[in-house]
C-alpha cells in the first residue's frame, strides 16, 4: 500500500488482493491514515486491486464510517466493482468503475467543435473526445444530461459510457450519419429559409416537453454574480428581468443554434447537451436572437472583431425562425417579441463572458444596452 497527498486529497493505492490473510492489517493502516489526515478527502485507488473478499469489504466499511461522505473509491475493475455492487456498497459509498481506455490515433476524424473532436469508432458508434479543459465531472454531466433528455422524450443521440482517451475523457455515442444543420445550410444557401422554418418547428416541439432539469433562471442569476462587468446595481437589474419571466419547466437546450442540431434521414437530433435545463423557452430563443441579430449589429456598428461561429445569411435565418415559432408574419408582432427577447439575449451573452473570450468593448456595449432596456420598462412575457 502506498499513498500520495496533494491539495487536501489523500490517495491510497491498493494492490493485489484483500482477503482474510491481510484484511485486518490493511484496515489498521487505512484507519491510521484517516486519523492522521482527518480533514482531507480520502480516495482509494483500486486500479491494481484484483480481488476483494467479505473481509476486505468490512475493512472498507470501517473506513467509510470514519470518513463518512469524504471517501471515494475509483478505478475499480468490472470484477471488483461487481463485488461492491452486489453487496450493496455502491448505495452507501461513492465507487467509480475504471474507465474503458480507447486510442483515437487510428480513428477517422468526423468533425471538430468548440468542446471536442468526433471520431468514427466503428460501424455503429462514434467517439467524442472532449478538450483537455473538460474534467471527468464535466463529461459525466454531459452524458447524464443526454441520457435524461433522451428518456424525457427529447430528440437526441443515445449515449453510452464515458471513456478515457489519453489524458482526455470522451463519450461513446450511437453512430449518426448526419451533418449539422449549419453545415447543410452553408451548402444549400438557396433553401436557408426552408431549413430555418423546419428548425423552428422542431424547436417548438422540443420546448413543449416538460422536464425536471436544473432551473435555468437560478443558473443565470448565479452566473451573473461572476460577471466582472457588473456592479451591485447591475445585478439588481438582472434580477428584475429574471423575476419577470413566468415560472415553467419546459426543456431548454441553453446553447441553441443551428450547429447543435443534426439532420439524419429527415429527422432532427439535438447534440451538445451539457447545459440543458428547465425553464421558459425565452432563454433558448434569446440566445438565437443574439447569435443571428445582436452580434451582427455590434459587428457592424462598433467594428468589434467577429465573435464565435459563422454567419450564414443571419437576417433570413432569424426572420424565418421567428415567423414560424411565433406563428406570425406581421412585422409589428415580431418586433414586439424581439423587444421581449432582447434583454435576455444581453443577459445570456454577458453570462457567457465568464467562460468565453468576448471583447471588453462588446461586453460594455451589451451591459449599457441592458441598462437602457430597464429604463424603457420591463414588459411581461406573453408567449
Amino acid at each position: 500500500m502506498n499513498y500520495q497527498l496533494a491539495e487536501n486529497i489523500l490517495t491510497v493505492n491498493l494492490e493485489g488482493k484483500i482477503d482474510t490473510s491481510n484484511a485486518d492489517e490493511i484496515s489498521a493502516e487505512l484507519l491510521e491514515l484517516a486519523k492522521k489526515f482527518p480533514a482531507e478527502k480520502f480516495i482509494l485507488n483500486l486500479e491494481k486491486l484484483n480481488y476483494i473478499s467479505s473481509s476486505g469489504l468490512r475493512a472498507v466499511l470501517r473506513l467509510s464510517k470514519l470518513k463518512k461522505k469524504n471517501l471515494q473509491l475509483i478505478e475499480a475493475s468490472r470484477e471488483v466493482f461487481e463485488v461492491f455492487d452486489t453487496s450493496g456498497f455502491t448505495k452507501i459509498i461513492d465507487i467509480q468503475k475504471a474507465l474503458r481506455k480507447i486510442s483515437a490515433d487510428n480513428l477517422v476524424e468526423l468533425g471538430r467543435g468548440t468542446s471536442g473532436t468526433v471520431y468514427k469508432l466503428d460501424a455503429e458508434n462514434i467517439l467524442k473526445v472532449y478538450n483537455a479543459n473538460w474534467t471527468f465531472e464535466d463529461v459525466s454531466k454531459e452524458r447524464a444530461n443526454s441520457q435524461a433528455a433522451f428518456l424525457a422524450g427529447i430528440s437526441t443521440a443515445i449515449s453510452y459510457d464515458v471513456v478515457k482517451v489519453g489524458e482526455s475523457f470522451g463519450i461513446v455515442y450511437e453512430m449518426i450519419n448526419a451533418n449539422t444543420l449549419e453545415k447543410i445550410m452553408i451548402n444549400d444557401i438557396d433553401n436557408i429559409a426552408e431549413h430555418s422554418h423546419r428548425f423552428a418547428e422542431f424547436i417548438k416541439e422540443q420546448h413543449a416537453v416538460e422536464t425536471d432539469f436544473d432551473d435555468i433562471r437560478q443558473r443565470l442569476l448565479s452566473n451573473a454574480e461572476k460577471v466582472e462587468f457588473y456592479g451591485a446595481e447591475d445585478l439588481k437589474v438582472v434580477q428584475k428581468f429574471l423575476d419577470a419571466v413566468p415560472n415553467c419547466k419546459n426543456f431548454c437546450h441553453n446553447d441553441l443554434n443551428f450547429g447543435n442540431v443534426l439532420l439524419q434521414d429527415g429527422q432532427m437530433i439535438m447534440i451538445d447537451m451539457g447545459e440543458i435545463s428547465s425553464g421558459h423557452p425565452i432563454f433558448d430563443i434569446s440566445w438565437l436572437y443574439f447569435m443571428y441579430v445582436i452580434r451582427k449589429k455590434i459587428i457592424e456598428e462598433k467594428g468589434v472583431k467577429k465573435p464565435m461561429g459563422p454567419q450564414i445569411m443571419p437576417d433570413i435565418m432569424w426572420k424565418t425562425f421567428a415567423q414560424t415559432y411565433f406563428n406570425s408574419t406581421d412585422e409589428k408582432t415580431i418586433a414586439h417579441y424581439e423587444r421581449e427577447i432582447l434583454p435576455y439575449s444581453l443577459i445570456k451573452v454577458l453570462n457567457d463572458s465568464t467562460t468565453r473570450p468576448i471583447p471588453k468593448q462588446a461586453c460594455e456595449f451589451y451591459k449599457n444596452k441592458l441598462l437602457d432596456e430597464v429604463e424603457r420598462g420591463i414588459i411581461p412575457i406573453d408567449f
